[in-house]
Formats: structure tokens, C-alpha cells, sequence
């Protein structure tokens, strides 16, 4: 009776010792040839990234922005918005299309799904592979040689942050048994040296993979693989991106800045790093973009007076998701070396107090602004770019107005010198304010417009404000009563002196408005001395607008009373900075439906009362600048001024050439795109830009805040 116990027993013993030997055969092949399912986790994913990269960006958590990939979770609301059908029909969104960009994102989605399928749910890719933690960076030019070269194809390297599944299915990849299977169904799988290399015939060159930790790495070259294992490894010959001034100081600071500021534990961030000029896209962009002699951009000619695009070192920053509204901070490393004399003196723009000089502007912009800005900058400087910025015949007609005219008792010998005199009663900072152009159809006791308009455009109402000096006062009244005295010698019609009525009467100061239809859009320019501010204008009405609205008449309220003003952008702004812009996205869509309406109506023929009202100045302008040696018209030659004359020709071919520059010139590329800017302008309620300038660098903040009401 005791024997079969004692055998019993002895059998349970040996099976268990089998079933352990064997558990711990499987324990060891596992550890020996899968993973280590007790290793550690790679503490920063940015450590292993060499920080020499050209570009760079990582995003924790994907998984989390999807309900299902690739449909964000935000989708629906943004489908259901103003503005979408038209932003998704335009330019933008079809180019997306059919660059194949949607059908790529498609084609990623049902390759997830079938892993998932064939695995039996045991693999999930957005779970195991690229939910958690993602990075990739990599480089435009061959910095092996001298000088770097750029690259046929850049080289990149993804990193992600695994679960064990990956680290399994990984290591199972490097059995034999597993690569013949994949072999039979095109996919080539071999080990050299310390990478797994894969090839399938839809790659071109293969890619190399290798794993640390919780970390795989997969690179279509592998110069990045072996920087990475050198920074693992500990090496001093390479540094990571994260130890980088320019991350540190443009993404990480600024992103715990922002999370302190919003009261945010764990934000939803996407982070970049990118060396735009080591793109030869860029590079060549920005060799001719924005041309400071462009002979038919305006505009062109004044943004090249502050931006450079070929100084721009690294762009860092951070893209932050949050619902009903998308942040975004960061920093622009610049070459000081290749600033503009302008643009020296621009970026070095201190800082200061809001209080002291950011709120007061920001009150007197009206609620029905579109957009408006304020930069602490040299006025008197950026006054002489402005006027460097015009064309030579409009520089040389202005300098012959002033030389006709008196300032301080002095005849004034430039606009240059009339600038310097003023620029002593400016600060150093600027400020603009955008709005619609409506027409001012005040009329004279003969019912006739006080301020008629021929060169019509949807040109918009633009202010320029600038803070005055303590007693400078005097100087710019002495300015204003000056322009009021030679207003015809600047080629101005009328001048009127108006008066800020409001339902108490009138406010104290008055509003000078100068009239000569050619002027664009508005056939006027305005100006005001008050308070601690002279304000220069192309519309009289905006002008009288923001006096009374700094002075709250008639209830007029300002942009800051905007109630998303105070509860999305308030809260943000720091005590002290260098520059704010600010957007309001239903007063850009009026300015936009202006623009496309005016574009369908214009005519590529010359408005006949245009070129009869504009015709005198015409004839002088050509005079001076083609046939200078004749003191007037009368003093030509008849068979030159008579039509068909050569005077004659050359001044409707001067006419015609302005009315290319007046009429929309709108083609139906251009209609596209500002129907695109209008849908964008429809998704926007408001948005903020904030700017701390230095000689060495751009910072940034911002705000875009959707309108899906």
C-alpha cells in the first residue's frame, strides 16, 4: 500500500522537474534568441538621436489623437464647419489629393488593419509599434563630404518606442525558420553585422533595422544607425538633439513654459527641428524670395525690409493639441551676419512692459478690425525702408514735393531729411491695423462725393499707429499743419479738417483727411495727433474709428473686449514682449469676399474715367522721368504731344502699365487661392501671434482658435 504513493510521488517529482527544464529551455531560447522580457526602457528617445540632424520631429502618444487611423478625433467637428466644403475643394486640399496623399493614408490604414487581421488582433501596430512614442529625423545633405553634398534622396532614420509584442515578433524575424517564411511571400529578411536588413520589391534600397531596449530603430541608410549606436554607447564624437541649444531653448523651455501658463500636466505635443536652408527647395526660395527689387510687388519690396529667409539657422518648436484650439510656440535661429543694416537695429528691439505699451494700442483697435499688429522697432528706420521700398519714379516724386515744401521754418531738402526730423518725436515701436474697405460716401452740400474714388480696389483700410516721445507733441502738429499748407504740392485735391462726433458732441481732437481720387481703394489719406499717438491712414472713417473707440464713445468697444480675447489669448500673453499679431476670422472673410468680387468684375481694359482723370499726373510723371529735358507739356514739340506723337504713346503706355498695378490682376490660380484663404478665414474665430525679438533669433507663440459654431 505505501509503494504506489512513494511511485505516485516520484512521478509528479519528475514531471515537474521536466515541465520546469522545459520552461526554462523556453525562458532561455527566448532571452538568447527573441528578447529580454526583463530589460529596461530607453529613458529618452532623444538621447539616441545625433544631434547634427536636418530635421527632426516626435510625437508620444498617437494613439490617443485617433478614434480610428488615419481620422483624428477633432474630424467630424472640422467636417462640420463653416468653411470646410470650400477649403476642401480648393487648391490645398485637391493638390493633397492628388499627390496622392489621402490614398497613401488610406493604403497605411489597411496595411494596419490586415497586420491586425493576420495576427489575430495578438499584434496591433498602433498599439505595439507607433502608439506610444515616435520620432523621426534624418539628413537632406552628405555632410561626409567637403563641402556637404546634397542628397538624391534624404536619409532617415524612425524611432519607436515598442511593447513587447514588437520586441518579440522582432526577434522571431531573425530566426531562419521565420525568414523563409517570409521569403515565400517577397519578403527578404537577413542579418549584417548589427542590422536587420529588410528588402521587398517595392523598395528601392533596403531598410536596416535594430533594436535597443524598448527602442527600434529603422533607417533607409545606415550612417544614422551607427550615430545612434555611438550615442548609446556613450561616446563622446556624438552629441544628442535633445543636449541641442536650439531644442532646449525653442522646444523644450517653451513647451514647459506654455504647460505652466495653461495649467497643463501632460500636453499633447508634436515637436520639430528643422535646418530649413539644408533643403535646396528652400535654398533656392529663399534666393529670391522676398525680392527687395521687385519692380511690380510692393509688398515684395517691404517684406524683404525684415525678413531673410537665407539667415533662418534652425526653426524648433512645438505644435500643441488641445480641444477647440491649436497652440503652436518655437524659435527661429538667425546669422546676424546677414542682416540688413534695418534689420540689425529691428531684431534688436528690447522689451518691455506690456502695460506700458501694448494695451493702450490694443484698446483703441476697433472690434471691427480684421487684423492688427504691433512691433517694438525704430520708427524713423522703418519709415526710410518703407520709403526705399517704392518704385524710383514714386521716391523721386515725393522728394519733389518735399523740396517744395517747409518744415520748422527750413526748407526741407528729401523725404529722407523730413523723416529724420520726425523720427526724434517717435519710440521704437509701430503698430498697424487691417480692416474692410468700405467706401466714404460723405457728401458736399452739391450732393457730390467729398471723397471720390477712380482707381477702385478692395484694397483694405490700413493704419499706422506710432507712440510719441514725451513733448513731442508740437512736432507732429507742426507735421500736420505743414501737409495741410502744400497739400496740393503732394498732388492732393482737397484737404478737410474733421471733427470725431459722438452722442455727447465732439471729441477734442480732429481727423485731417487728404483727398486725390488715384490713391486706391480709399482716394484718401488721414492723420490725427492725440494722446500719446500719431496715426497715419488711407481711410478717415478707420481713423475717426479709433479715436473714438480709445475713448470708449458711444460704447465703441475694442478688440481686447472681444470675449475670446479675454479668455483664449489674455491669459497667455507674457508681462513683457516684443510684437503681437492678432487675426479675427469673420472680419477676414468680408475682406476676402471683397477681394473675390472685385476680381470678377474687373476688366483687363483701362476704365476709360481712369484714364481721363488720372491722365495729368501721368503726363508730368512721363515728362520728368522720359523727356526731362522739357521744363513742360507746352514746351514739346506738337508732333509729339498729339496723339500718336511719341509723348502721347509713351503716356498711355504709362497709363496702361498702372492700370495693370490698379485692376486686380486675378487669374483663376489666384481666385483659387484666395477662395482657400477665405474658407481658412471662415475655420478661424480668432488668432494670436506673440514675438520676442533678438539679434540672433526669432521666439514665437500662438493660437489658433477654430470657429465650428
Amino acid at each position: 500500500m505505501s509503494k504506489a504513493p512513494k511511485k505516485k510521488r516520484r512521478l509528479l517529482r519528475t514531471l515537474a522537474i521536466a515541465i520546469g527544464s522545459l520552461v526554462a529551455f523556453l525562458v532561455l531560447f527566448v532571452l538568447a534568441f527573441i528578447f529580454n522580457p526583463f530589460e529596461g526602457s530607453v529613458p529618452d528617445v532623444r538621447d539616441v538621436v545625433p544631434r547634427g540632424v536636418n530635421f527632426f520631429a516626435r510625437k508620444q502618444l498617437l494613439a490617443q489623437d485617433f478614434e480610428t487611423f488615419p481620422e483624428p478625433r477633432f474630424w467630424a467637428e472640422l467636417r462640420d464647419a463653416r468653411g470646410w466644403n470650400e477649403l476642401a475643394e480648393g487648391p490645398l486640399v485637391r493638390g493633397l489629393r492628388q499627390d496622392g496623399y489621402e490614398a497613401a493614408l488610406q493604403g497605411v490604414a489597411d496595411a494596419l488593419a490586415k497586420v491586425r487581421s493576420d495576427s489575430g488582433g495578438w499584434f496591433d501596430p498602433m498599439r505595439d509599434a507607433i502608439g506610444t512614442e515616435i520620432a523621426i529625423a534624418g539628413y537632406e545633405q552628405d555632410y561626409g563630404k567637403s563641402p556637404p553634398q546634397p542628397l538624391a534622396a534624404p536619409w532617415w532614420c524612425c524611432y519607436l518606442r515598442v511593447s513587447w509584442r514588437a520586441k518579440a515578433a522582432l526577434g522571431v524575424a531573425g530566426l531562419g525558420m521565420a525568414q523563409d517564411q517570409l521569403r515565400s511571400q517577397g519578403i527578404e529578411l537577413a542579418t549584417e553585422g548589427e542590422f536587420l536588413t529588410v528588402r521587398t520589391p517595392q523598395l528601392r534600397e533596403p531598410l536596416y533595422v535594430k533594436r535597443y531596449l524598448d527602442l527600434v530603430m529603422v533607417a533607409n541608410h545606415p550612417r544614422l544607425l551607427e550615430q545612434s549606436q555611438l550615442l548609446i554607447d556613450g561616446s563622446r564624437d556624438e552629441e544628442p538633439i535633445g543636449q541641442m541649444a536650439a531644442y532646449s531653448d525653442g522646444v523644450d523651455k517653451r513647451v514647459t513654459a506654455w504647460a505652466d501658463t495653461n495649467n497643463v500636466f501632460q500636453p499633447n505635443v508634436l515637436e520639430f527641428v528643422v535646418e530649413p536652408n539644408a533643403f535646396d527647395g528652400f535654398r533656392r526660395k529663399a534666393a529670391e524670395w522676398p525680392n527687395a527689387n521687385d519692380k511690380d510687388s510692393m509688398n515684395q519690396r517691404v517684406l524683404a525690409s525684415f525678413l531673410n529667409l537665407k539667415g533662418w539657422q534652425q526653426v524648433a518648436g512645438a505644435l500643441m493639441f488641445r480641444p477647440g484650439a491649436l497652440s503652436f510656440t518655437g524659435q527661429v535661429g538667425l546669422n546676424s551676419r546677414q542682416h540688413t543694416p534695418f534689420q540689425t537695429t529691428f531684431y534688436r528691439a528690447e522689451k518691455q512692459s506690456r502695460q506700458q505699451w501694448l494695451d493702450p494700442f490694443l484698446r483703441m483697435v476697433p472690434e471691427s478690425a480684421c487684423a492688427a499688429a504691433a512691433l517694438r522697432m525704430p520708427a524713423g528706420e522703418f519709415l526710410t525702408a518703407m520709403f526705399d521700398a517704392l518704385e524710383p519714379a514714386e521716391r523721386e516724386l515725393l522728394d519733389d514735393g518735399m523740396r517744395r515744401a517747409s518744415f520748422q521754418g527750413q526748407q526741407l531738402s528729401g523725404t529722407r531729411d523730413l523723416i529724420d526730423k520726425l523720427k526724434v518725436a517717435f519710440l521704437l515701436r509701430t503698430g498697424f491695423v487691417f480692416r474692410r474697405n468700405q467706401p466714404d460716401l460723405s457728401r458736399d452740400d452739391k450732393g457730390e462725393l467729398q471723397v471720390p474714388v477712380t482707381a477702385r480696389s478692395p484694397v483694405p483700410q490700413v493704419a499706422w499707429v506710432f507712440w510719441l516721445r514725451d513733448g513731442s507733441y508740437p512736432i507732429l502738429e507742426q507735421f500736420v499743419t505743414m501737409m495741410r499748407t502744400h497739400y496740393s504740392t503732394f498732388g492732393f485735391r482737397k484737404v478737410y479738417h474733421l471733427n470725431v462726433p459722438y452722442a455727447g458732441g465732439n471729441l477734442e481732437e480732429k481727423v485731417t483727411e487728404f483727398t486725390n481720387p488715384q490713391i486706391p481703394g480709399t482716394g484718401q489719406i488721414a492723420m490725427v495727433v492725440f494722446r500719446d499717438f500719431f496715426v497715419l491712414s488711407n481711410s478717415g472713417p478707420l481713423v475717426k474709428d479709433i479715436v473714438r473707440t480709445r475713448y470708449s464713445a458711444d460704447r465703441a468697444r475694442s478688440i481686447v473686449e472681444h470675449d475670446a480675447f479675454q479668455t483664449e489669448i489674455e491669459p497667455e500673453l507674457p508681462s513683457e514682449l516684443n510684437g503681437l499679431i492678432w487675426l479675427q476670422g469673420r472680419n477676414l472673410v468680408t475682406l476676402f469676399d471683397d477681394y473675390l468680387a472685385f476680381a470678377e468684375g474687373a476688366s483687363e481694359l483701362p476704365d476709360p474715367e481712369w484714364m481721363r482723370t488720372s491722365r495729368p499726373a501721368a503726363e508730368e510723371q512721363v515728362r520728368r522721368t522720359r523727356f526731362p529735358q522739357y521744363p513742360s507739356k507746352a514746351s514739346m514739340p506738337r508732333s509729339m504731344t498729339e496723339p500718336g506723337g511719341e509723348f502721347d504713346q509713351a503716356v498711355v503706355a504709362f497709363l496702361r502699365e498702372s492700370w495693370r498695378k490698379v485692376r486686380t490682376n486675378f487669374t483663376a490660380e489666384d481666385r483659387q487661392q484666395a477662395q482657400q484663404l477665405r474658407a481658412m478665414a471662415q475655420l478661424l474665430n480668432v488668432g494670436y501671434l506673440q514675438l520676442e525679438l533678438e539679434n540672433n533669433y526669432i521666439r514665437f507663440q500662438g493660437k489658433l482658435v477654430p470657429d465650428f459654431r
